[in-house]
């Protein structure tokens, strides 16, 4: 029996890789003739960094940068000196995990710390940045990144714009002259989780309540996502409703896009590229996969979604491992035969958030002794 185990990461709890490790662990424990094949999916959020990495034998660095509440916090990328290339996790200095619950509002929260840890890696010579920019606790369409690259975000009187959401309802000219020559000599590669436009109802506003929005924010937010879109399209004619992938990490790849020529790509399918995974898929009798929150994002090109979709056109079964998730999706079309739900199994999600690890052991010995007699299971 070959079991994949392809999870992303929960947000605001543990990564990818942790997820895999503790289910691994549990089935582990039946003592069941299994080979199981780990396999940590990141499509741009917490984990890139990580895996990209390891593959590419990269070395780590370590910077003091600004984190998304203003606040000096410790943060790492790496570089691949042999293709002078940086890899920059966004969650690293702006993810949401980085923010208490209670100060969770997207309306304040700030991505300068992106843009610091892309000034330091230029400036130990690296000519390519790809910025994974998965599970991000911001909507600052990246204007706090790029102006600790010296873009300046300007309202109606030249005055500086707020560095955050609250900062592009008045924002009313972009002035880029600090990166006329940077953005010609370096290459941004952005490693979106989701293929979302930057403005309605399947902007970016559709994670606003993830990083904290309240219900009176999401008119604002949406306005000045809207300020920002019309900024843009009257300064670079570049609408970026029509740019797939321009709403992701509260807009950053949009801007990035417009302002730094950056390029925006699939996370999940620069992954599935560099490991193999559609290889791999083919190769298990049973993928278990999963993330934090399973809804109607999640086939937005999220990579749980992507890799459900892989499984299906392979006929493979597949378990959901996840923190919580929408009642009312209709999974089993996708070829589910199991879900296990973190919030379920104890109650609420404080305590399911807190004891993930522990409860991931428990739910991979669990999978494993109550499918024994599944029809398309066969353990033998």
């Amino acid at each position: 029996m070959k079991i994949l185990i392809a999870p992303a990461s929960f947000k605001g709890s543990i990564t990818s890789k942790e997820v895999s490790n503790s289910i691994a662990n549990g089935i582990k424990k039946t003592k069941r003739n299994i080979v199981i094949n780990e396999l940590p999916i990141a499509d741009g959020g917490l984990g890139t960094l990580d895996m990209i990495t390891e593959h590419f034998k990269g070395k780590y660095v370590s910077c003091h940068i600004t984190g998304p509440l203003g606040k000096k916090i410790k943060a790492k990328y790496s570089i691949i000196q042999k293709k002078k290339l940086a890899i920059i996790e966004l969650a690293q200095a702006a993810g949401l995990h980085l923010i208490p619950d209670y100060l969770r509002s997207p309306l304040k929260t700030t991505t300068i710390g992106v843009g610091e840890l892309i000034k330091d890696s230029i400036r130990r010579g690296c000519k390519t940045i790809l910025i994974g920019v998965g599970d991000s606790g911001t909507i600052d369409c990246g204007i706090g990144a790029m102006s600790a690259l010296g873009v300046k975000s300007l309202d109606k009187n030249s005055e500086t714009a707020e560095l955050n959401c609250s900062g592009l309802l008045k924002l009313s000219r972009i002035d880029d002259t600090a990166v006329s020559l940077l953005k010609n000599s370096i290459e941004f590669v952005i490693l979106a989780d989701v293929s979302n436009p930057l403005t309605g109802k399947n902007g970016a506003i559709v994670y606003a309540k993830q990083k904290g929005a309240r219900k009176k924010d999401l008119p604002l937010i949406e306005q000045a996502l809207r300020n920002f879109r019309k900024v843009i399209l009257n300064q670079y004619d570049i609408n970026l409703d029509k740019i797939k992938g321009a709403g992701a990490a509260g807009g950053i790849a949009g801007g990035m896009y417009a302002i730094l020529n950056a390029k925006i790509i699939s996370g999940f399918d620069y992954f599935e590229k560099i490991f193999n995974l559609n290889q791999k898929i083919k190769s298990a009798d049973l993928v278990i996969t999963g993330e934090g929150k399973i809804d109607g994002t999640t086939f937005s090109g999220k990579a749980t979604g992507r890799v459900i979709e892989l499984c299906r056109k392979c006929h493979k079964p597949i378990i959901i491992v996840c923190g919580d998730y929408d009642r009312n999706l209709k999974l089993k079309k996708y070829g589910v035969i199991k879900m296990f739900s973190l919030v379920e199994i104890v109650g609420n999600k404080e305590n399911a958030f807190q004891q993930a690890r522990k409860i991931l052991e428990q739910v991979g010995t669990d999978l494993i002794l109550t499918l024994s007699s599944h029809s398309r299971i066969n353990f033998n």
